[in-house]
């Protein structure tokens, strides 16, 4: 029998004793035997309530016995996958330097001698974003690897309206071939917030990119806002789109690394597990609503720097 058992057992056992030592009194003012029984009574209560303050100590000790060795499970898993992505990381970065540095060397000459390298507009146009990809691939992956070290600064004064546009506008190839209308509702007077530009730019292009994912047939509306909440002086951002939603039996795992709904091959996991810690990292906070076959809303929250909304 396990511990836990064994304690609500015992619970048990007292509550029958103290039902019978109830029953004994009631019946000794019948028999006479008063004084002598009402004294038994009176030890065998002190007795159980000395028990029951004993066991309710041990359950609650036992209870975050539990507790702490879940939490350090947990931070030693979380430890392990991070040195994971950091190694991961680290392999990738030398071969996306290679290949940029081809590319640009490539589009330098074709514009330094375009009479000797004749070449399609189009195509230099296809490098020249394949470049700026690449590029921004390189950020990720340097990101990723500062987010194992924890070496990168929060300190820069950081517009959201001005991360949401930047974001678009690298998403700008992804949905201007969709059927997709962005809806904006920017506060004109947000304060900024101290903190990384290009780390909270990376995680609204994770949070646009999955809800352009989510709409059915590459089709409806993703509506785009920032507020600010005076009483608790922050920053919200909010990406609601109009796709199929996610079931609430899975919402509680989306930040959990290598967790995706998406098909194989088509997500890594990643995505939402890095917006995650980054925006923690921010001392900030980001959750996902969903309601199946109405859409999904990601809200995130990041602190003011001193003195807020003016």
């Amino acid at each position: 029998m396990s511990v836990r058992k064994r304690i609500e057992a015992n619970g048990l056992i007292l509550i029958a004793i103290f039902m019978v030592v109830i029953y004994w009194t009631f019946d000794s003012l019948a028999s006479g035997q008063y004084l002598t029984r009402l004294l038994i009574a009176a030890l065998v209560i002190v007795y159980g309530i000395f028990t029951q303050a004993l066991i309710n100590g041990r359950k609650a000790a036992l209870l975050e016995k539990e507790r702490t060795q879940a939490q350090l499970i947990q931070s030693e898993s979380l430890a392990a996958i991070g040195q994971l992505v950091a190694g991961i990381a680290h392999e990738l970065n030398s071969p996306l330097a290679s290949a940029s540095s081809f590319i640009q060397t490539d589009i330098e000459l074709i514009e330094e001698q375009p009479e000797k390298r004749p070449v399609d507009r189009e195509v230099l146009q296809d490098l020249t974003y394949a470049l700026k990809e690449l590029n921004r691939t390189k950020e990720i992956v340097r990101s990723v690897l500062d987010l194992s070290r924890q070496r990168q600064t929060y300190e820069e004064d950081v517009d959201m309206n001005g991360v949401l546009e930047d974001a678009l506008r690298v998403l700008h190839n992804t949905y201007k071939s969709m059927e997709v209308v962005i809806e904006k509702n920017y506060d004109p007077h947000l304060p900024v917030i101290k903190g990384n530009f290009s780390n909270l730019g990376q995680v609204l292009i994770n949070v646009i990119k999955n809800a352009l994912q989510a709409l059915p047939d590459g089709k409806g509306r993703i509506f785009l806002s920032t507020s600010y909440n005076r009483e608790a002086d922050r920053v919200v951002v909010e990406c609601r789109d109009e796709g199929g939603g996610i079931d609430p039996s899975v919402v509680r795992d989306i930040f959990k690394p290598f967790f995706t709904t998406k098909d194989v091959g088509k997500g890594s996991g990643l995505g939402l597990y890095v917006s995650y810690e980054i925006i923690k990292k921010h001392n900030g906070e980001i959750r996902v609503s969903s309601e199946v076959a109405k859409g999904t809303t990601v809200t995130i929250e990041l602190p003011c720097r001193r003195g807020g909304k003016s």
